[in-house]
């Protein structure tokens, strides 16, 4: 009797010694979960881990479970380590070099055949990239991550995780903003339990961008987007990447791919048909598990913006986003069903099972990320020869199909107004994966002469959509809300155009031409010499020509600039030339600031004759609102990487004592007021009720609340009065006209949008360039338009004041790249003026010169105001 029971109970004791020896290994490692490292919950009311705890946890993990390994793959901007976990069965964690090579090899379809390739899927791993909380204030997915950790290497999941992690290498990192995490995090637990709960903080959550750290992904100027983009497309080649975000809290739960219209008509149709593929599981499997208020196809489109997750589309790598319903934090937050937004109460083909209504947590974001994170580790292992063979695929077509409009090459002449920053575009395209080559000889493209040296970017190259894409001029299609109806607006840009951006000449050719060609693999910077003369000159048409001025008035050089052009040795330059006195002291600055900003130096024996004006080292402030400006931000950006020092100042800094009224002058030349609402400078909050409104302005501590009142406003008109130079940018030159007497409208102000409507993008300028603000530049150049003003200029009344148009929209043919409605009510209107007010000036710009960092054409605009010429 108990042989035969014995007998019965083999097949069930080899059932749990086959789990115990080949499963349970697996998973054995997994010691600590993070609720019982943290103390608390994963995703607790009120409840949050900072970034230390979450890098400690993931520390521990690595050394408990040889299914996970952590790296650091850079340094944030405020020097922390930025971690990315690698998950995968241990085999796979032995062999990782080799499935990066297979990744590698794959991407890149010359010289493979299809045979080959598929024995390469084969034998390869899926690679699936997730990146959490970018924008720091939508914290869940930080917090997830370390559940999502501990799940996939303690076998926590609705399929068989054994097979997916042998078939799939995740790459996780918790926080690619961790400067911003904690932040976030300390100010959430100093306000715990008071009326401050859950609000803003008073600053931007990256030190330079804020919510635009997403708009990064092709400037590649922070140091967080380039250790990103050396993950995607130079060290592990991900097939998929996932980027996790919160939304606003009152429609949908979640968002997941598709995407809605308009496609970037760049991307390959097998792309979008992946990106469908992974979304249409998501959404399945959250179904499946019981997640209401699900929506895909609504909000997020398929146009570029520069992102994180839509710069994948563009590298043939399928691109989630997801995007979870908010709440206050980590404070939980009561919806209404009565709240829930009109367009998400009713089910609809997009949206099939709509959330009622009720009470939103932290952990419901946590559970809802939880489920579409593993849902995505299946839909890999599942297709993973697919996706794999697929990146080859899409290499392939790249190189050898010709698609719809595309041109042959685009080529970048050596003939440049400013060959530093042509070079400095150079880099960034090899930086996000252009292969860019340059001519040994001279060439014909298009019954156009270009020399030797010229820079030729073929089309046809394994990332040929991004290619494209940045070098090119955008058309955004005229999408109406219904016939004749309202414009739809993007979701952000309507055009980046690159080169326009960056005042480089960047000419695109049709037709395929001969020329002897070398891939160039590391940009080389010009060598250049010091002469020992009696003057030196500069050309101010270059940007780091004033960095190289900035930096020799701060060791007391003496300095003038040209009133018209000047010839210096064998070069004319333009009017606004830096003259520069020779001397010992100058010339040992100067050669250690050549070596950072290698300019031409022109030599000048006599400038006895040369009509000029001196200058001085500017003393500069910007100002910083408590509202967390991101425009602001990037405006120090661009003063830093140019190797200006500055002054932040803030409210208080324009407000007196009762004894004695603030002198702005006494300690500064130059203010810059970055693009914000002018009743949030003056105010700290905008006057006029509105649903934008009250979603921006959340009640504050008071020592941050407020703006620089009617007294800050007095202050600046009497800096300007008294010779100081006060640069308002965009929205911020109405502060000028509102309350300092500037004369001049925005023209645009109350205007439908069915009659005026240009969401950001770039626009013709003319330009005076014999004037101070317009020195340096070309006749024409590419403005930005983001929000931007159409000024209306004429007489001032006063004798003290007079206006200068410096650039202003030419009378047709304004739009460069992206979408113009309404053309005429831009024609012939000024965008940047120069007023005069006393001894000092305004330097109306009404347009962002700096955008993101990114418009390098313009910023001569902001920089000549740095370095007016006395008396002028």
């Amino acid at each position: 009797m108990l042989d035969k029971k014995f007998r019965g109970l083999k097949p069930v004791i080899f059932i749990v010694l086959s789990l115990v020896i080949f499963v349970f290994p697996y998973f054995l490692s997994a010691q600590t979960p993070p609720d019982e490292f943290l103390g608390f919950k994963v995703g607790e009311d009120r409840k949050l881990a900072d970034y230390n705890q979450i890098k400690a946890y993931f520390e521990l993990l690595d050394k408990e479970s040889p299914n996970l390994t952590m790296l650091s793959i850079g340094k944030t901007t405020l020097g922390k380590d930025l971690i990315m976990a690698v998950i995968s069965s241990e085999d796979n964690l032995k062999n990782l070099e080799r499935y990066r090579q297979i990744a590698r090899r794959l991407k890149d379809a010359r010289g493979l055949t299809p045979d080959e390739a598929r024995q390469l899927a084969k034998e390869g791993k899926a690679i699936l990239l997730i990146t959490c909380n970018i924008h720091s204030t939508e914290i869940a997915a930080s917090q997830m991550a370390m559940e999502l950790a501990y799940d996939l290497i303690s076998g926590q999941a609705f399929f068989d995780l054994k097979q997916a992690m042998n078939n799939v290498i995740v790459l996780l990192c918790p926080s690619i903003n961790p400067d911003g995490q904690q932040m976030v995090v300390d100010w959430y637990r100093k306000y715990l339990g008071t009326e401050y709960e859950g609000g803003n903080m008073p600053w931007l959550y990256h030190h330079y961008a804020g919510h635009d750290n997403n708009r990064d992904f092709f400037m590649l100027n922070l140091a967080e987007t380039r250790a990103v983009t050396r993950v995607l497309y130079h060290e592990w080649f991900p097939q998929i990447h996932i980027d996790e975000h919160q939304m606003g809290s009152n429609g949908a739960r979640l968002f997941v791919p598709p995407f809605m219209d308009p496609p970037l008509p760049n991307v390959q149709p097998l792309l979008w048909r992946s990106v469908n593929l992974c979304g249409v599981n998501l959404a399945y499997d959250l179904q499946k598990h019981g997640y209401k208020g699900v929506v895909n196809g609504r909000s997020y489109t398929g146009w570029w913006i520069g992102s994180c997750d839509d710069t994948s589309w563009l590298h043939n790598v399928v691109g989630q986003l997801s995007e979870a319903a908010s709440v206050r934090v980590a404070t939980p937050i009561y919806i209404e069903p009565t709240e829930v937004s009109k367009d998400y109460y009713e089910k609809q083909m997009d949206f099939l099972d709509p959330w009622p209504g009720g009470w939103w947590r932290l952990r419901d974001i946590v559970d809802y990320e939880l489920v579409l994170s593993k849902s995505l580790v299946k839909t890999a292992w599942l297709n993973k020869e697919d996706f794999l063979y697929n990146s080859y695929l899409m290499s392939k077509q790249s190189i050898e199909v010709k698609d719809r409009n595309q041109p042959y090459a685009f080529v970048i002449t050596k003939d440049q107004p400013d060959y530093l920053t042509t070079l400095k575009m150079i880099e960034i395209l090899q930086l996000g994966g252009v292969e860019v080559h340059q001519a040994t000889k001279d060439f014909i493209a298009d019954g156009r002469f270009y020399p030797s040296g010229s820079f030729v970017v073929l089309v046809a190259q394994p990332n040929k959509a991004y290619t494209w894409a940045l070098l090119e001029r955008q058309k955004y299609p005229d999408l109406r809300q219904y016939p004749g109806g309202p414009p739809v607006p993007p979701y952000d840009n309507a055009a980046w155009t690159l080169p326009l951006q960056m005042g480089v000449r960047c000419d695109q050719i049709d037709k395929p031409f001969e020329v002897a060609l070398n891939k160039l693999d590391k940009v080389e910077y010009p060598k250049v010499s010091r002469p020992e003369v009696a003057y030196l000159a500069l050309d101010p048409r270059l940007n780091a020509s004033y960095s190289v001025a900035f930096g020799l008035l701060k060791n007391k050089a003496e300095m003038w600039r040209t009133k018209s052009a000047i010839k210096a040795g064998d070069t004319e330059l333009p009017a606004g030339a830096f003259l520069i006195k020779n001397s010992p002291a100058t010339s040992q600055a100067l050669s250690t600031l050549l070596e950072k900003w290698p300019v031409p130096v022109q030599s000048v024996t006599d400038i006895s004759s040369v009509d000029k004006a001196s200058i001085k080292f500017p003393r500069l402030a910007i100002y910083q609102s408590w509202r967390g400006n991101a425009d602001e931000g990037w405006t120090r950006y661009m003063l830093d990487d140019l190797g200006f020092t500055y002054t932040v100042l803030h409210n208080q800094d324009f407000k007196g004592t009762k004894a004695k009224k603030v002198d702005l002058k006494a300690n500064f030349d130059v203010i810059i007021l970055a693009s914000e609402n002018p009743e949030i400078i003056k105010t700290g909050r905008f006057q006029r009720p509105g649903q934008s409104a009250r979603l921006f302005m959340s009640q504050m501590p008071p020592e941050y609340e407020g703006g620089i009142g009617q007294e800050g406003v007095d202050a600046l008109k009497a800096f300007v009065e008294a010779g100081g130079i006060l640069v308002t940018l965009n929205q911020a030159s109405e502060l000028a006209m509102n309350e300092l007497g500037a004369p001049a409208r925005n023209s645009l102000t109350g205007l439908d949008r069915n009659k005026f409507f240009c969401p950001v993008s770039i626009l013709r300028l003319k330009v005076d360039n014999n004037t101070p603000l317009g020195y340096g530049l070309n006749e024409e150049a590419a403005a930005l338009f983001n929000q931007s003003l159409a000024l209306d200029t004429w007489a001032p009344v006063s004798s003290k004041m007079d206006r200068k148009v410096v650039a202003y929209y030419p009378e047709d043919n304004i739009l460069l790249s992206g979408w113009l409605l309404g053309e005429d009510y831009l024609s012939r209107k000024a965008a940047v003026v120069d007023v005069k007010n006393g001894k000092g000036h305004i330097a109306l710009i009404g347009f962002r010169a700096q955008h993101r960092a990114q418009s390098h054409g313009t910023y001569k605009l902001v920089l000549n105001a740095l370095f007016y010429p006395e008396g002028m």
